[in-house]
């Protein structure tokens, strides 16, 4: 598959609101600001894929990989659909981080015909939500073609059904 690496600069500004809506203990919020560096890397090298906002109440952003050809569902704080004005059907992009070396393929991936079978994960990364350049950010939802946005639609339909979705910020975090 083609590899689009982001090269998005990471903004703590950002990183910090989320944090601050969804972190409550103090333990928790210095924890997770020790995570900041790894969604600096998953910007900055990440494969930009694209991505849709599946509704707003609840915020689910569906997140695509070609690598799997399937997507997963991101749930995030209802808030961020405020503040960054997304609708149903927003076009966003997302920067993919693989997991590989063996392994079962996580449970709430629906691998595609067209998947590699290269990794078991992917973990991905809403560009909007923790990086620095909105304008540059927006425009990578447009590199993707009509066909490769018509089959993350056909997608998020069948992934639909089966009411799965990850914590947005944390899944990243959940084997620490």
């Amino acid at each position: 598959m083609d590899y689009n690496p982001s090269k998005i600069k990471a903004s703590y500004k950002k990183f910090y609101q989320i944090r601050k809506m969804i972190c409550r203990s103090f333990s928790e919020k210095f924890y997770y600001d020790m995570q900041f560096e790894l969604i600096a890397q998953a910007l900055q090298n990440g494969d930009t894929q694209p991505a849709v906002v599946v509704s707003r109440k609840p915020l689910i952003i569906s997140a695509y990989s070609d690598e799997f050809d399937a997507v997963v569902f991101l749930h995030f704080p209802d808030e961020l659909a405020d503040v960054y004005g997304l609708s149903e059907n927003t076009r966003l992009a997302v920067s993919d981080i693989y997991l590989g070396g063996g392994g079962k393929t996580a449970d709430d991936i629906k691998p595609g015909e067209r998947s590699t079978g290269n990794f078991y994960d992917f973990i991905p990364v809403v560009q909007l939500f923790f990086g620095k350049d909105d304008e540059k950010i927006k425009k990578n939802a447009d590199i993707f073609g009509d066909a490769l946005w018509e089959r993350v639609g056909e997608k998020t339909k069948e992934y639909a059904v089966l009411g799965k979705e990850r914590n947005g910020f944390f899944y990243c975090f959940k084997n620490k």
